[in-house]
């Protein structure tokens, strides 16, 4: 091999990956996280505005819903929803990591979301999916420790599922329009 073959070989490969990424700038690609993801397009925004989000029926739904007001509306709410998003949460708490006296050192919540996306003039579903998480957490000698390690498990788990909602939300809006 000759000294003039292996920086050819590495221009050639700065060559492709520049190409490749002129290319992908033309071909209207969106990232899907970030500050120029596809949630934060102006459109999107316009859209995510006109979604109703009713009140759910327990704590979970509650906190649920806050964090999907804050993901769906941080610019706003629209005057009048031409949306309606159904949300079913529920919660299942499991006791890992049992010691030999059968008392649990592991805890994880897990928790389902069901969701309806549903147009209010039509009554038409436009997505429906659910959408499962799980985080773990300590379980302590002290009971009130352990049970704020659960709740930031739980309010973890729930930024999850209301992040991944947004994100489902703005894909089928990129893809809608």
């Amino acid at each position: 091999m000759s000294c003039f073959e292996a920086p050819t070989a590495r221009l050639r490969e700065i060559s492709l990956t520049l190409l490749a990424c002129f290319a992908l700038s033309g071909c209207g690609f969106r990232p899907v996280y970030g500050v120029d993801s596809a949630s934060h397009h102006p459109s999107t925004v316009k859209e995510f505005a006109a979604i109703e989000i009713p009140v759910l029926a327990d704590r979970l739904g509650q906190q649920l819903r806050n964090k999907l007001i804050d993901e769906l509306h941080s610019s706003g709410a629209a005057g009048e929803s031409r949306y309606r998003l159904t949300v079913a949460v529920k919660e299942v708490d499991l006791n890992l990591g049992l010691q030999s006296n059968a008392t649990a050192t592991r805890g994880q919540v897990r928790i389902t979301a069901q969701f309806w996306l549903v147009e209010n003039g039509s009554g038409k579903t436009l997505e429906h999916e659910t959408l499962r998480t799980s985080t773990g957490y300590d379980i302590l000698i002290n009971q009130f420790d352990s049970q704020l390690s659960a709740d930031d498990a739980r309010d973890k788990g729930l930024q999850q599922i209301a992040d991944d909602l947004t994100l489902r939300m703005a894909l089928y809006f990129q893809n809608a329009n």
